[in-house]
């Protein structure tokens, strides 16, 4: 049970991407584990779709690869799609026990986002082009009910950099970057930021079930599904 708990959690913090910690609930030592899971979420300017992967060794430190579609509605993207992979990495560096109530974790994760769609049908504009990086804690407590349902409430508060690169004004572009002041059409925005996000992880036999609200640059709000093996 301690091993399911744990490959579930890493993916559910990623997913937020957010966002990562999968070995949060596995002791160090135990056996390697895997997983996957999809989600979908909306935050002020776009709603996503992802798919994510994670192997945890021993319970010592996780890494895996979140990848997401996002669709814009607004902002200088809107109409364009994006898609983002991000790797990531999590290590374990207290964890609860008779003398600590709550567990805690680190994450990093670095996400390259391409952008297609930008263009009228008389030919093409450049797409714009990004990046960003996540990092940050996690700390989080264990409640079991019987032998399968346990409950994870989780707290990640991350540092939140995403870094833009638009090449083009044109007014006849699909996106909203149309109507940018520009010098030449390139412009670089770059925003530092902090991403809060409170997730009530729920686990029953290998299904687990995560919701999640808070803070990613505005108010976010999805919810993640998935599977151990």
């Amino acid at each position: 049970m301690q091993k399911i708990i744990g490959l579930c959690f890493l993916t559910a913090t990623l997913l937020a991407s957010s966002a990562h910690a999968q070995s949060i609930f596995i002791e160090k030592g135990d056996p390697n584990t895997m997983n996957a899971m999809v989600g979908a979420g909306v935050l002020k300017d776009a709603w996503g779709a992802s798919l994510i992967g994670g192997f945890s060794y021993r319970g010592v430190f996780d890494v895996g690869l979140d990848f997401t579609r996002y669709a814009y509605t607004g902002g200088n993207a809107k109409n364009l799609a994006g898609y983002g992979a991000m790797p990531f990495v999590s290590a374990h560096l207290l964890r609860a026990d008779e003398s600590m109530p709550i567990s805690i974790a680190v994450l990093l994760g670095v996400q390259r986002i391409f952008y297609t769609g930008n263009g009228p049908s008389s030919g093409p504009v450049a797409n714009p082009e990004g990046w960003g990086v996540v990092a940050g804690p996690s700390v989080y407590r264990r409640f079991e009910f019987g032998t399968n349902f346990v409950f994870v409430p989780e707290l990640l508060v991350a540092y939140d950099y995403q870094s833009t690169r638009y090449y083009s004004t044109a007014l006849d572009q699909s996106s909203g970057n149309a109507t940018a002041t520009i010098f030449n059409g390139y412009s670089n925005p770059t925003t530092s930021t902090v991403r809060a996000l409170l997730r009530p992880n729920l686990l029953y036999k290998r299904i687990t079930v995560v919701p999640y609200v808070g803070y990613q640059g505005a108010l976010a709000a999805g919810i993640d599904v998935g599977s151990i093996f």
